[in-house]
């Protein structure tokens, strides 16, 4: 099944949070105790810089956010820590216990070294039991610009 489109606007500056719950063919919400999820942000498709990288899993202390920082990219290596990250099998509050949830938080200082602009993204979740990674939902990733700051 190809991954769903859905386009997300964020202000630049601003704590960004998104949640989205994972459903089986059936419609029935996965338990994701046994997945691992990512997100990245580039410019384009194609290009080797990452703008911002989204990581965790279900009560995972790892989690986290790396940005580009004063750059506002990096390569597969570098970037810049920030606060945050995916808690799996969790509400829209980032609490666990909700079957099947997905819940991304980044703190406002990653997102304040975000350009502007229409950039791209995909999210992906890997079942750790068997290493399958299914891509679940992908599109563009807008940045507003910031006037205060």
């Amino acid at each position: 099944m190809p991954a769903g489109e859905y386009n997300i606007t964020v202000d630049r500056g601003s704590t960004f949070k998104f949640h989205v719950t994972f459903y089986n063919s059936a419609e029935e919400a996965v338990d994701l105790e046994t997945y691992s999820a990512s997100m990245q942000v580039r410019k384009s498709y194609t290009t080797e810089n990452i703008l911002m990288s989204v990581t965790g899993s279900t009560g995972d202390t790892n989690k986290g956010v790396v940005g580009g920082g004063s750059t506002g990219y990096f390569t597969g290596t570098g970037g810049v820590a920030g606060i945050g990250g995916i808690e799996l099998n969790s509400s829209t509050a980032g609490v666990i216990g909700t079957t099947g949830g997905i819940f991304l938080s980044v703190d406002h200082v990653t997102m304040q070294n975000m350009p502007a602009g229409r950039h791209f993204y995909d999210l992906e979740l890997t079942n750790l039991s068997d290493s399958t990674v299914t891509r679940i939902l992908q599109g563009r990733f807008e940045v507003e610009p910031e006037v205060t700051r």
